[in-house]
């Protein structure tokens, strides 16, 4: 996609407003890795678990994670005013 299709959607702001700075996320480090940390604890639980009980513990751990992950994301997106 180029520049000019994201102009002619109305995505961009005017050339007058473009600075040199990085846009900050409005969402901390801290939260997207302890959601990291979750993941990565029911990816273990699931190979240690070898298709036990453990393994569904994981996998609800990764898929509540991944869920987490998302809405974060999402949160960031949305109080930037880009919906």
């Amino acid at each position: 996609m180029s520049i000019r299709d994201l102009r002619n959607m109305g995505l961009l702001r005017p050339e007058r407003d473009w600075d040199e700075r990085v846009p900050r996320s409005a969402v901390g480090g801290l939260q997207a890795s302890g959601w990291l940390v979750v993941a990565i604890t029911g990816c273990v639980f699931m190979v240690l678990g070898d298709g036990a009980g453990l393994t569904w513990i994981g996998l609800s751990l990764f898929a509540v994670s991944l869920i987490g992950f998302v809405r974060l994301n999402i949160k960031s997106v949305d109080s930037r005013g880009l919906k």
